[in-house]
């Protein structure tokens, strides 16, 4: 359930790609991507990247490598982008995206421009369908585990638009009407309190859904204690769960604003005891999905156990 604090791309970056006009547009050490070559590939597989090995990455850079003949990106819209990550050591490829399918998703906002500033600064004004480079020193490693190898990105910019419109917390008065209306997610529970969802044919709200299926007799939550629940998660579109503390045998405990956006604006005001239907939007669960994070709109079934005000 904890999200994370920082935007992290899969793995980091680096490109020069045929047909296209190096613009030099950079930030940081880019001298780095002076031997790069790419060839082949489109929005659907991932480009040859060769260069000279092993590169020399002495900091976080970045460089439009080649231009697009799209529009200029702006600070504020989200790119849909596809990458390839190499070993810059000896050019072996660690992974991609393209095999992934759909293109990624990178908000060009102020959370990006704070924690990886040189992308920021590259990737704004960059034309669309351009190849970005990037690359980041590999951090140093804990003791006993063993260092990971430095990293090359080749980042395509596939398309860029503005965000959706942020989610609000749909009001009381509209979770009863679509709960009136069969609308509604449902649960049933085993013998020992385990419970199982149904999903409705309709498509879900665009905002947080919050609805107190019990409400507790307990201190009201605020949103900067740290809370113990029982909890179970599902995808909206599928029905299949993806996370249970109930599975595990124990509740979690972790702080409320530290977790999917979601959780934190249907929980706190929320009374220790209650238990409570959320349906999250995407934007307020994992708009970032990477491997192993469900994607699109959540249903949870939420117990609130215990809750801890913040020291």
């Amino acid at each position: 359930m904890r999200k994370l604090l920082a935007i992290l791309l899969p793995l980091l970056l680096l490109l020069t790609a045929c047909g296209g006009t190096t613009t030099g547009k950079s930030a940081g050490p880019a001298e780095v991507f002076d031997t790069v070559k790419v060839s082949g590939g489109s929005d659907e597989e991932a480009p040859d990247v060769e260069f000279e090995s092993p590169l020399d990455v002495t900091g976080v850079a970045a460089k439009t490598v080649a231009e697009g003949d799209g529009d200029e990106v702006e600070a504020g819209q989200q790119v849909h982008y596809q990458l390839v990550a190499l070993n810059a050591e000896d050019g072996e490829v660690l992974g991609d995206t393209y095999s992934q399918g759909e293109p990624q998703v990178l908000p060009v906002d102020d959370m990006l421009k704070e924690q990886d500033g040189e992308l920021y600064e590259v990737l704004v004004g960059t034309k669309v369908g351009s190849q970005v480079a990037y690359t980041r020193p590999a951090p140093e490693p804990a003791e006993g585990e063993t260092a990971s190898p430095e990293q090359l990105i080749v980042l395509k910019v596939i398309s860029a638009e503005q965000p959706p419109p942020e989610p609000e917390v749909l009001s009381p008065e509209d979770v009863k009407k679509l709960d009136d209306e069969g609308q509604l997610p449902t649960f049933t529970f085993d013998d020992k309190g385990v419970p199982e969802v149904t999903i409705p044919e309709n498509e879900p709200s665009d905002d947080l859904v919050v609805k107190v299926l019990e409400e507790g007799k307990g201190d009201v939550v605020a949103e900067t204690d740290s809370i113990t629940a029982k909890y179970s998660g599902w995808t909206y579109s599928d029905g299949e769960k993806f996370d249970s503390s109930f599975d595990r045998g124990e509740p979690a405990t972790f702080p409320l604003n530290q977790v999917i956006t979601g959780w934190t604006k249907g929980l706190a005001g929320q009374k220790v005891g209650s238990k409570v239907l959320l349906v999250i939007p995407e934007p307020w669960a994992y708009p970032n999905a990477s491997q192993g994070q469900p994607s699109g709109t959540l249903v949870f079934y939420v117990e609130i156990v215990s809750k801890e005000a913040a020291k």
